[in-house]
């Protein structure tokens, strides 16, 4: 099984790692600090958060809790405390709901999940990480559609990609890709028409990619499997073994999903969530 190693675990937990440091670089904490983006580092920990979203998954969330000295050291603890100072209006006590992803195997993956039920989060199913190779395409793509190199010419590029990951309207972590060494971004198009997006940040032999697609006459899937092909093909020339699809704590639209496993990805492993104790008084209350 792709992913089955703690060794391979570890890449594809550091490269998704690396894909959100970047994304939430410096532009954009300089374009969205009024409205209160921040991140910050405890030891092997990120911490993202963006206070005038407090509900937005994929703005507020922890990364690292499995790994070494996270819990030991009590880093987990303090990003989690962290999270309690950035307090909004509607609950002030506890500060922003935010998510734990927890990824299995790692050496401090069981410790995180024991700390973080005594502390009172939710534990919630999470995502199947879904991977592939970097072998060649196995898939057909349909001749009267494009994927071209994301460029100036397409203003509403990082919409869909920040929408699929539960970004809410911040597309303009996407917009600040533009030129990046790290980073491959692709667009699939029929005429005019575009029809998928991809977001491929490269990190030490792994691709972390973002997909999204805008239904169009039921031919989105064959978009998504454009821009697929060019992920595939070039992660491959930049010498990449592995490609991961990034989430947001949750599945990919079923579309996505299928063009997913139609394109060679496969599960390699789930990542349970877990969800702040914010998050878990709010639903008792309603």
């Amino acid at each position: 099984m792709i992913g089955g190693t703690l060794e391979e675990v570890a890449r594809l937990t550091a490269s998704e790692k690396a894909f959100w440091v970047e994304l939430w670089g410096e532009p954009v904490l300089d374009i969205l600090r009024e409205s209160g983006a921040d991140l910050v580092q405890f030891g092997p920990i990120r911490a993202f958060c963006k206070t005038d979203e407090p509900g937005h998954s994929g703005i507020n969330f922890i990364l690292g809790a499995g790994e070494a000295g996270a819990v030991t050291h009590g880093h987990l603890a303090d990003a989690v405390r962290w999270f309690e100072t950035r307090s909004v209006a509607w609950d002030e006590d506890r500060g922003v709901d935010h998510r734990v992803p927890v990824v299995p195997g790692l050496p401090e993956s069981a410790a995180a999940e024991a700390w973080l039920d005594e502390y009172g989060f939710h534990r919630e199913a999470g995502a199947a990480k879904l991977v592939r190779d970097a072998s060649e395409p196995r898939f057909a793509v349909a001749g009267d559609i494009e994927a071209l190199d994301w460029d100036e010419w397409d203003e509403g590029f990082g919409d869909p990609l920040a929408e699929s990951l539960d970004l809410s309207s911040a597309g303009i972590f996407f917009l600040c890709l533009l030129g990046e060494e790290r980073w491959r971004c692709y667009c699939s198009i029929l005429g005019d028409d575009p029809l998928a997006y991809v977001a491929m940040h490269i990190e030490a032999g792994v691709a972390s990619i973002a997909l999204a697609s805008r239904p169009y006459r039921g031919r989105d899937g064959e978009g998504q499997l454009a821009v697929l092909q060019r992920c595939i093909e070039d992660a491959a020339a930049e010498g990449c073994e592995r490609i991961v699809l990034v989430d947001a704590g949750g599945e990919p639209p079923v579309a996505d999903r299928e063009s997913l496993i139609r394109a060679g990805f496969e599960v390699a492993h789930r990542v349970p969530s877990w969800r702040s104790p914010v998050r878990a008084e709010s639903k008792a209350r309603h």
